[in-house]
Parts: structure tokens; sequence; C-alpha cells
């Protein structure tokens, strides 16, 4: 198995969770779901070891998050590593490029230099970015990319949502069409938009800390009040349970009909006995099957149109939900 490997369950793309290494339990029900199982920090290697050998048998990439400052092996070292425990496609430690609207060299000269190493030790870049790159200077990184002698994995980097910026959504449609090989780690449910687009590889965390990288300088925002959030697949986005439980007459879209709830309310979640992990990587892993069990040439076509349905059910009379959809979705429903 050589370094630039892909996970191969499906033709043309491909999704995991990405998945903490001390929640190594969420590993063996990743992999049931998923093409692939991305871990999270540097004992990510130790823990598929462990799984692996209780039996697990499934893709893996390791995100080291040397971009987040996490102590790592040297590159080489690193990538060997991964490739004993069973990596699918090695991954650099990883590196973080911060915004800086007055210095676009930076950018450049550090993609470049990872790029001359992935291609020297036979694997892919790991750049963490400031999603400002992506919504204000997609120019910028989409030549910087096409340049690079290596291929790309992506971690974006925002206190919320670094979809939700004015031009980001477009942007990752134009990487995912002009970048041969691009992955998006860390992310929420978009990166399944870019797998629509073309992209090889998506993988969506299942806690508000994994779906996009935050730096202490972004400030994370911190929603009040502490119930579960939900992924709710009839409308194409998280949810606090306690919002779910909040709605009245909103119809079908507060019930799962998945084999994970078989028509249960999702606001059940509001008991903070229940854990909601499992629902979320069914609802999750059914968008993705949406998306990857399309055509591919059909595909960019049935992510939008299903956008679009999922966007005109918010604030339908009689529908006492969500008024109006998040910017994200908003903005693939207006793409």
């Amino acid at each position: 198995m050589t370094g630039h490997g892909v996970p191969t369950s499906r033709p043309q793309g491909s999704f995991s969770f990405y998945i903490s290494a001390y929640r190594s339990d969420l590993i063996l029900p990743a992999s049931e779901l998923a093409d692939a199982v991305t871990i999270a920090g540097p004992k990510g290697p130790a823990a598929m070891r462990r799984v692996r050998g209780a039996g697990l048998e499934s893709d893996v990439l390791f995100d080291g998050m040397g971009y987040a400052g996490k102590e790592l092996p040297p590159a080489a070292e690193w990538v060997r590593t991964q490739l004993e425990s069973g990596a699918t496609r090695t991954l650099l430690p990883g590196v973080f490029l911060p915004w800086d609207k007055d210095d676009e060299t930076s950018v450049s000269d550090v993609v470049a230099a990872q790029a001359a190493l992935g291609e020297d030790i036979g694997s892919t870049m790991l750049l963490a970015l400031d999603s400002r790159w992506l919504a204000k200077r997609s120019d910028l990184l989409m030549d910087v990319l096409r340049r690079a002698s290596a291929p790309a994995a992506l971690v974006l980097a925002h206190r919320a949502d670094p979809l939700a910026a004015g031009g980001a959504v477009q942007a990752v449609r134009q990487l995912a069409r002009s970048i041969p090989g691009l992955m998006l780690l860390r992310s929420d449910h978009g990166s399944i938009g870019a797998l629509a687009f073309g992209a090889q590889h998506a993988s969506v965390g299942l806690t508000t800390s994994t779906r996009h990288f935050t730096t202490a300088e972004m400030k994370a925002r911190r929603l009040p009040g502490g119930s579960s959030r939900v992924f709710v697949r009839g409308l194409l986005d998280w949810f606090r349970a306690g919002e779910i439980a909040g709605w009245t007459a909103a119809g079908s879209e507060t019930r799962c009909h998945l084999s994970c709830c078989r028509g249960a309310d999702l606001g059940r979640f509001l008991d903070p006995d229940l854990d909601a992990t499992w629902h979320n990587m069914c609802a999750i892993a059914d968008f993705a099957d949406f998306v990857l069990n399309a055509d591919p040439e059909d595909r960019a076509a049935e992510f939008l149109a299903e956008c679009r349905r999922t966007a005109s059910l918010y604030g339908l009379a009689g529908f006492n939900g969500p008024e109006s959809p998040k910017s994200q979705l908003t903005g693939w429903a207006l793409s």
C-alpha cells in the first residue's frame, strides 16, 4: 500500500467519520456506516492498533493535528507509523496558515515547502487554514494548490462555521472541481457537498470541536444551553435538542425514519440520559450515501436540488420550526 492510496470502497469519492483518538469506542460503529474512519491526534495509530487487535477491518486515515501544536515525530517517521497502523492514505503532520491580508507570499511559500516534503516521502499535505483564505482569497488558494506537487487535505478554521461566510461555499465548489485528490477533514456536513463537486474524500466530525478547527485567537462561539446537538436529515443542519423539542406542528422533520430511530421524535434527545451520537452518525451517513450513490455525472445537480428543496421547507406556514436556513445551506441553495 502506498502513501498516496485512497479509500476505495466506492468509486470517485468516499467519506469517513472524524473521531478523536480518546473516543476509540466510536471507531467500530463508524466503520459500519462509512467508507473509512479518520482518527485525530498523535495517539490515533495506537488507538487503531488496539481496535484492529479486536478484529476490526476498516480503511483509516490519521490527522496528527500538528497544525494545532500537537507534538509528533518527524514527518517521515510519522508517515511510517501511519502505514504500520493500516493507513489508507498518509498525511503529513500538518501546518496552520493564519490569515494575513497583507502577506500572500507566506501561503505560497508554506504550501510549496509542504508539497515538496509530501512528494519526497509519498504523503499528502495537511493544511489547516483560516477560512478567510477560502472566502476572500480563493483565487490565490486555487493557484497554490494547483501548482503543488503533492495532493492536499484541508482543515478549515473558524470560530463557528467556516462555510457561512459569503463566497466560502462557492470557493469549495471551485476547489473540489479543480484540485485533483482534494480531501476535506474535520468538517461538518458541508464537506459532503464538496464530494458532489468532485472532492476525493470528506471526513465529518460528530461534535462541535471536530466539525472545524478553532485557534485560541478565534474565541469559539459557545451557544447557550447544554442539550445535545442533533443532525436533522430533513433540514440538513445541526440543532440543539432543546430547540427541536420546542418546535410545534413541525411535521415529519422532527421525526427520524432511519433505522436508528424508526420514526421517533428527535426532541427526545433533550433527555440527558439519551445519546444522540448513533442517530447523528446514521443521519450523516444517509446524506453521504445520497450523494455518493448518485451517478458521478449527476451528483452536483442532485445535491443542489436537495439543498434547494430543503431550504424551501424553512418558514412554511404550518411548520413551526426554524424560520430560516443557516448561511451555509443558503449558500448551497443559491449556488
